[in-house]
This record gives structure tokens, sequence and C-alpha cells, in this order.
């Protein structure tokens, strides 16, 4: 899901790779290294919230017996992950190196200029890390459906 994430940004006019820089140097990166290992730290909790869903529509009273609610779950799967795993980071990690990029990509910018840049384009960051978390559930959910039918039809066909 960071194809969302890298056209807001690019809409923004900001590099397309800033979100995966940022995270990379939080994890002590240079810039040079960071996006990599950006992209890697993203992709970990991704691939554990997957496994999660899978675990909890495994009880039967969340089994996804529909489409509709293979998404619906899902969305509300990227809602929790927004709201557990990326606000928090977004307001209380991410921050001081947002500035120190900033600060290295104008040298000559006042701090005080680079925090209301980065104060002004925080809501249009938030909606659109909310709007991709949202986009994530969708795929999540509805390939996890189509995953869970096939295999169920698959079972059944095998045990005839």
């Amino acid at each position: 899901m960071l194809v969302p994430m890298m056209s807001m940004m690019s809409m923004m006019s900001l590099p397309s790779d800033l979100f995966p820089i940022l995270v990379g140097m939080t994890m002590g990166q240079t810039q040079e290294d960071a996006a990599m290992m950006g992209i890697v730290f993203h992709f970990v909790p991704s691939i554990i919230i997957g496994i999660i869903f899978g675990a909890v529509i495994s009880v039967s009273k969340l089994s996804l017996k529909s489409f509709k609610k293979g998404i619906s779950m899902g969305i509300v799967t990227g809602i929790i992950s927004f709201a557990v795993i990326f606000l928090p980071m977004m307001m209380n990690v991410l921050p001081p190196t947002m500035l120190q990029l900033m600060q290295m990509m104008n040298p000559g910018a006042p701090q005080d200029m680079i925090m209301q840049q980065l104060q002004s384009m925080q809501p249009m960051l938030l909606a659109g890390s909310l709007i991709s978390h949202i986009i994530y559930g969708i795929v999540l959910g509805s390939i996890t459906y189509v995953i869970v039918r096939k295999s169920q039809k698959t079972m059944k066909t095998s045990l005839e």
C-alpha cells in the first residue's frame, strides 16, 4: 500500500519515497540507505496484521461468509492499524526525523518556518494515510475472502 502513499507525496510536491526514507531514518539509517529499510519495516507490520486477520476470521462468528463481510472486516482492520500503529508513529516518532529531513532539503529555512510547513501538511498526510489504510483493508478483505472461498470449495470437492 505504499503506492497510494507515494502518489500522495508526489501530489504534495514531496519526494515520492519520503515515507520509507522517514521510517528508515527513524530506525537509524542514513538518508541514502533509509528507503529500503523503511520499506522492510513497513511490510513487517502489514504481514503481522494479515496473520492476525486470518486468525480472527477463523473464529466461526467472524468468518467471511460474504464478499461484503470480507471487505467490511478488512476496512475495520485497516482503520485499526491506522489508529494503533500509524497514528502513534506519526504523532510521536516521525516528527523529529521529518524536521531533520526538511532542514536538509532546505538548509537556509528557519526552523519555525519548517515547523509551520509540517503542521500545515499534517491534515493531508493523515487523510491520505487513512485512505491508504482503508485501501489496504479492502485489498486484504477481498483477497482473503476469495482465498477462503476457493479453499472451502477445494476441501468440499476433495471430500466428495
